[in-house]
């Protein structure tokens, strides 16, 4: 059987190319036709753009091209292996599975469930949620704290949603007004421009000269996360979502100062710190996030009607990839619709 796929050649060049689907399933695989697929801007844009070249944790191993790419799915089962528990041919299904119009899942890895009545271009965001939320498991947030997003991509939006769910007070910083306007129809209240007011000091009124309780960078750049520091309060919290990958050089120290001084405490956020299955060992798991997730979209308390921005076709992967890339004012949540093939 032929498929289809989303292919890097070389940088800043995606393309979707043909490939011959193995049909033949292992113990424990499940064969899925794809729905829908969301786009990672900050994983895949550093793949496509090459800038995750750079990335300290890769020493010095270049990227190689061409190169598959995507980990957000979701699709249909079309025919199961043996070993796959409860699922079955008709399932409609969430995995960490590539840009595909056809994957192979393993399900003891990853392969959940989802619920027959939620719009598949709903429950597909429930792959960047998953990044976002371990913002929220790794703080000690309660009830009336002030938290301080920088960046509100899609990650640092649902990084917002979620802080404001459980009773936070939120404020939104980004340099897009576009991106902002999406925030505030997710239920994000304060929101501002630093390259149109002085971002700190709206930190330092907002919380009445203290800084804020805990601080989430939601981008992944060294200097944001500087800043961050310097707006946060005593025995804060500073909590790092973003991927830092870009090399920067700038002086560390007040920094530093800032975090002994006033006891604040860095955290790294990564979601790949949980293990993937429920395990008694542990209180979370990245399956358990996920469930929280879908419920939470499916209930309307999470919004993802907003974020959605382009609806294509995987033969548009090129105009995607880009529009992330260079246009950040018009192009935010970008999901593949595998049913225009």
């Amino acid at each position: 059987m032929q498929g289809y796929r989303v292919t890097f050649t070389e940088p800043l060049q995606a393309i979707l190319e043909p490939f011959e689907v193995n049909e033949q399933l292992d113990s424990g695989q499940v064969l899925v036709k794809t729905v829908y697929s969301i786009i990672s801007a900050g994983t895949e844009g550093a793949h496509y753009s090459g800038l995750e070249e750079e990335h300290p944790g890769r020493g010095n191993r270049p990227l190689t091209y061409p190169m598959q790419t995507g980990y957000g799915n979701y699709g249909e089962i079309v025919a199961v292996g043996e070993n796959c528990g409860d699922l079955r041919v008709g399932d409609r299904v969430l995995s960490f599975s590539n840009h595909a119009s056809h994957v192979k899942v393993n399900t003891g890895r990853f392969c959940l469930k989802a619920p027959s009545d939620l719009n598949g271009k709903k429950a597909v965001f429930t792959r960047m949620a998953g990044v976002a939320i371990t913002s929220l498991r790794s703080a000690s947030v309660s009830p009336g704290d002030k938290v301080v997003v920088i960046g509100l991509g899609l990650v640092g939006n649902f990084a917002a949603q979620f802080f404001t769910l459980a009773g936070a007070e939120v404020m939104g910083i980004d340099l897009s007004d576009f991106r902002m306007k999406i925030a505030q129809q997710c239920g994000i209240a304060q929101a501002v421009n630093p390259s149109q007011v002085d971002s700190h000091q709206a930190v330092m009124d907002w919380t009445e000269g203290k800084g804020a309780d805990i601080c989430v960078e939601a981008i992944g750049k060294s200097e944001l996360i500087a800043q961050g520091v310097q707006m946060t309060r005593r025995h804060g919290e500073v909590i790092l979502l973003g991927s830092p990958r870009a090399r920067v050089h700038m002086d560390v120290t007040p920094m530093l100062s800032h975090i002994h001084l006033q006891g604040i405490r860095m955290i790294g956020a990564l979601e790949w710190l949980y293990s993937t299955p429920e395990i008694d060992a542990t209180k979370h798991s990245i399956t358990r996030n996920y469930r929280q997730i879908v419920s939470w979209i499916a209930s309307g308390e999470l919004k993802t009607e907003p974020l959605l921005t382009h609806l294509l076709s995987p033969g548009a992967c090129q105009e995607a990839y880009l529009g992330l890339h260079e246009r950040k004012d018009t192009y935010l949540g970008v999901v593949f619709d595998w049913g225009q093939i």
